[in-house]
């Protein structure tokens, strides 16, 4: 405690040696005063007579005398005039301030509520804890050190811009302290060791905010506009970095602390600079931080977009426009897209439809899932036109009962689900039901999401001795309980997310769902198979472009995300971080590489050795293998030229634990499959066929008995979110081939026909499994924006002994009606003229 203390008093002494103008820049007389030194030492001057020059030094030494009492009187008149400026700043804010606020708050409570269990996974070695304390007060003494050496040297020099980001950088560090203190007497905010480590406000403790980290940013936010070349603001901002870091790994704060405490050190610089630093000595301009959302042009620059759901009926629109050759910038294995992305993507096919030359015609079922797409997104291409991006709508409005007669299937983890790949919704035999509703709101490059809904299920019997027997064997796990399960009547938050368009890059927080894969069947990596989970995803919100390797690999798109997921027994809440990265070399050609990392949980602490061992796959030398539970996939979609745009190949393989699956095949999971976006003959109807195993036969003996795809050793709950996979449905283990083909009536009336077969192995479970799914949909939407949509799915389970002897069938059935308020009210985006002048089957009413 005494280094800190020791450290935190170097800083202060070095930055306040002359503490001029605690909010103010230098007095203009005293720039006078510099400038004179300067126009003379500039000039070229005769040799003078020892008399003379002792005359000078007596003179400069009054001048220095003189300076330093005019910073300090000029530090004492304005010091209280500004921090009634700081203090009564939040009565003076404005409604376009909500645009960094609300993130921020966002951001803040969300790290509140996980303080707690996050410091307790980090390392309490001393040796660690020193090694972070050292870092720390070094930081703050480089920082101190190169601000009040500035003022000093100056005095030397004469040179006013040094004296300027000496006296600045005090008045930044006395101000940042003096408000963290006052925030801290406030709040009384226990510290990590502290108590019982829970970060309890109110308690008469001094954690919330962080004064190191709100220092160091004050000190770095002048240096860093001073002198405002790359080197600079590597250095200054680079050590303030690590001043907040090195904070939450000495547990001296918890991250919150230390967010508020750099932010309110940054604003009260940026507050102090901009205020009272004179232009004419050079540094840079400092913006409003509300540039760091949208640059002076405008938020449409960059307007915020909140995402279309994983399961909606534009991305098998947009999978029919790119496997037709008329789309080519979207990256079809990485989802969910934002709406703002999806406009934009109409772009492209509008130039595709456009460049049909001659009196040729346009294919009639492109145009029309076009002209609907521009009915759905027309509000975001409106913004294009300069039209403000504020807006607040519900979404939609929806009621769904599903019934289930017979024995269904409904652990995919364990051995099969009758009905998958929906949000992880609770499924029973019996009546199923759910209602709810979705609403979206866009404020400049803020965006906000919502929807959620009441679900109910019936109780369920409890599981055999068998199946538990089974499950404890396999899972490696005590004996599941033999308790019936109750019925489920409860409310649920699905996609609950707010987010920021942070010039091009989506920045979102809340629960969330991603889809990893191209293709009809679910994705191997990440589905909409289990529910929604809270994370942080950060994705551009278009191509992006690499110097030089985008010539070979054309433009990419690189997204991650970091969150937490739960129902897991043993490591309970452990945290899961993936990254992708997509590439398309060629209009007709998309690979990608992806990976998903689960790590931490309880019993797994999460410190920052295991973290950056598992992001780079370092094996640990005392677990033997790379922390955490890691699996990547590559992935491609390729439409063959050549072939009139008939057929796109498209697949997955996914491996567990290898840095690239390719490097096993054998012992891989793989997905191929392939898209006939329209038949010979039968111009409205597509067909789909993917084959997915999770057989892996080049798998370790100790990796039998389903001991690998999808369940880990020290994860035993699998690669699970409350019970339901995030991936493919075909389990551990398995075997499916499955086709769908599906008549466009119009792009917002289909109807679907899907088979499917699927079998387990015996190596896995005893005596194995075998059914088949035969299933028919259909869904329709009219002008005023009600629809509807049914579904009737016959299952035949051949075999199943661990479950019961013989076979079994069971029928399911749905129907769900809705209402989409926006729909009907919308007004489509004008047509490009290419696209109105063909057959009468173009302008179909859009259903």
């Amino acid at each position: 405690m005494k280094g800190i203390a020791l450290a935190r008093y170097v800083m202060i002494a070095g930055m306040m040696i002359a503490t001029g103008k605690t909010l103010a820049a230098c007095p203009q007389q005293a720039l006078r005063d510099d400038a004179a030194v300067y126009s003379s030492s500039s000039s070229i001057q005769t040799p003078q007579p020892q008399a003379n020059r002792t005359r000078m030094a007596h003179e400069e030494n009054q001048n220095w005398l003189l300076r330093r009492e005019t910073d300090i009187g000029t530090a004492s008149k304005r010091f209280f005039s500004d921090q009634k400026e700081i203090w009564t700043s939040p009565l003076r804010l404005k409604p376009a301030d909500a645009e960094w606020l609300i993130p921020v708050a966002g951001l803040t409570t969300g790290m509140i509520l996980t303080d707690a269990s996050f410091s307790r996974s980090l390392s309490n070695k001393p040796s660690t804890l020193n090694l972070f304390q050292d870092l720390r007060n070094g930081s703050v003494a480089a920082l101190g050190a190169a601000s009040g050496g500035l003022y000093l040297w100056s005095m030397r020099t004469h040179d006013p811009h040094q004296r300027e980001t000496g006296l600045l950088a005090g008045e930044a560090v006395l101000d940042s302290l003096i408000v963290t203190e006052g925030v801290k007497f406030a709040t009384g905010r226990e510290r990590p060791d502290q108590g019982m480590g829970q970060g309890n406000f109110f308690q008469g403790g001094s954690s919330f905010p962080s004064s190191h980290a709100a220092a160091a940013w004050a000190a770095a936010g002048i240096l860093a506009h001073e002198y405002s070349g790359p080197m600079t603001k590597l250095l200054a901002y680079g050590l303030a970095t690590t001043v907040s870091i090195a904070s939450v790994g000495s547990k001296q704060h918890f991250p919150s602390d230390v967010l508020i405490g750099s932010g309110l050190g940054w604003l009260v610089s940026e507050y102090v600079y901009r205020t009272h630093h004179s232009a004419d000595l050079g540094g840079s301009a400092w913006n409003p931080i509300g540039t760091l959302i949208h640059d002076e042009s405008g938020p449409m620059d960059y307007p915020g977009s909140t995402y279309v759901p994983v399961d909606s009926w534009v991305y098998a629109a947009f999978d029919r426009l790119a496997a037709l050759g008329y789309l080519s910038n979207g990256f079809q294995g990485t989802r969910p897209w934002s709406r703002e992305q999806c406009a934009r993507l109409l772009i492209d096919v509008n130039e595709a439809l456009a460049s049909i030359g001659g009196d040729a015609p346009i294919d009639s079922q492109a145009s029309a899932l076009a002209i609907a797409l521009h009915h759905e997104f027309a509000r975001e291409e409106a913004t294009f036109a300069g039209a403000n991006n504020t807006s607040a709508e519900v979404e939609s409005l929806y009621a769904r009962a599903l019934s289930a007669s017979g024995t269904v299937l409904d652990d995919g983890y364990h051995f099969g689900q009758t009905y998958a790949y929906d949000y992880g919704r609770p499924f029973r035999r019996g009546t199923n039901f759910i209602a709810g509703g979705s609403a979206r709101a866009t404020y400049g490059s803020l965006f906000f999401y919502v929807s959620g809904e009441y679900q109910s299920a019936p109780s369920a019997p409890a599981l055999s001795g068998a199946e538990r027997e089974f499950i404890a064997n396999r899972d490696k796990v005590p004996l599941p309980s033999d308790a019936p399960f109750s019925a489920i009547n409860r409310f649920e938050l699905l996609n609950a997310y707010a987010g920021i368009n942070l010039h091009g890059w989506q920045i979102s927080f809340g629960n969330q769902s991603l889809s990893w894969g191209p293709g009809a069947g679910g994705s191997l990596l990440l589905s909409d198979n289990a529910a929604p989970f809270p994370m942080l995803r950060i994705s551009p919100d278009g191509p992006l472009e690499i110097p030089v390797l985008s010539k070979f690999l054309g433009p990419f798109s690189f997204e991650q995300f970091y969150g937490r997921i739960d129902g897991h027994v043993g490591a309970s809440q452990p945290w899961i971080y993936g990254q992708k990265i997509s590439f398309k070399p060629f209009r007709s050609l998309e690979f990608a590489y992806g990976r998903t990392t689960v790590i931490g949980g309880t019993g797994h602490p999460l410190t920052s050795s295991r973290f950056f061992s598992s992001m780079i796959g370092r094996v640990d030398s005392a677990e033997n293998s790379v922390p955490g539970d890691a699996r990547t996939a590559v992935e491609w979609t390729w439409r063959i030229p050549g072939i009139h745009d008939w057929a796109t190949f498209y697949g997955e393989l996914e491996d567990d634990d290898d840095p690239i699956p390719l490097q096993n095949l054998t012992k891989s999971v793989l997905r191929p499959g392939i898209y006939l976006p329209r038949l010979p003959l039968l111009p409205k109807w597509d067909l789909h066929f993917e084959w997915t195993s999770s057989t892996s036969p080049g798998r370790a003996s100790f990796q039998n008995h389903g001991n690998l795809n999808y369940w880990n050793l020290d994860y035993t709950g699998g690669y699970t979110n409350n019970g339901n996979l995030m991936g493919n449905t075909v389990g551990r283990e398995g075997v499916t081939l499955q086709a769908w083909t599906r008549y466009w009536i119009s792009p917002r009336q289909n109807l679907d026909f899907s088979w499917k077969q699927s079998h387990v192995l015996k190596d896995y479970i005893p005596g194995g499994g075998k059914w088949q799914d035969f299933q028919t949909s259909y869904s329709y939407t009219s002008r005023s924006g009600v629809y509807l949509k049914s579904f009737l799915q016959f299952e035949h389970i051949s075999s199943f002994p661990l479950l019961f002897p013989g076979s079994r069938n069971n029928v399911t059935a749905s129907i769900e009606i809705g209402f989409l308020p926006q729909w009907g009210k919308r007004q489509s985006s004008p047509v490009p003229i290419s696209m109105t002048h063909t057959s009468a089957s173009v302008g179909e009413p859009v259903q």
